[in-house]
């Protein structure tokens, strides 16, 4: 939540660590974030305590789905990286310099096989 902008103050009771302890497992992370991002967002008073949040609605979240979603780490979706040092590590993508001094981008074809164009005769 902190990093999404919502600070607020964690001191609640045992039985509602316990609560939002059972929320996190069935719901999710995501859920409760996102639920707390729209709350704020409606909320025209400053949200000081995360107990606003479990006594105004992360008790009734829905169980997070079971369902893979991609994940919204750019990263996961990266090739291996093939090590070669002109292939950027990070955009797994190489520079090229034309005849007329024009740089091109193009995808590392060690890292993005899939891009190889074969040349089969």
């Amino acid at each position: 939540m902190t990093d999404e902008g919502i600070t607020v103050s964690w001191a609640m009771q045992p039985e509602e660590y316990q609560q939002t302890a059972q929320v996190l497992r069935r719901a999710g992370v995501t859920a409760m974030v996102d639920f707390a991002l729209d709350t704020k967002a409606d909320s025209k008073k400053r949200i000081r305590y995360a107990t606003f949040f479990l006594r105004g609605g992360w008790k009734g979240l829905p169980p997070k789905s079971t369902k893979r979603r991609p994940s919204s780490d750019p990263s996961a979706a990266m090739p291996p990286y093939c090590g070669d040092p002109d292939c950027d590590e990070i955009t797994r993508l190489r520079q090229r310099q034309d005849d007329n001094g024009l740089r091109s981008v193009y995808p590392c074809p060690e890292c993005h096989p899939k891009s190889r164009k074969d040349t089969a005769a």
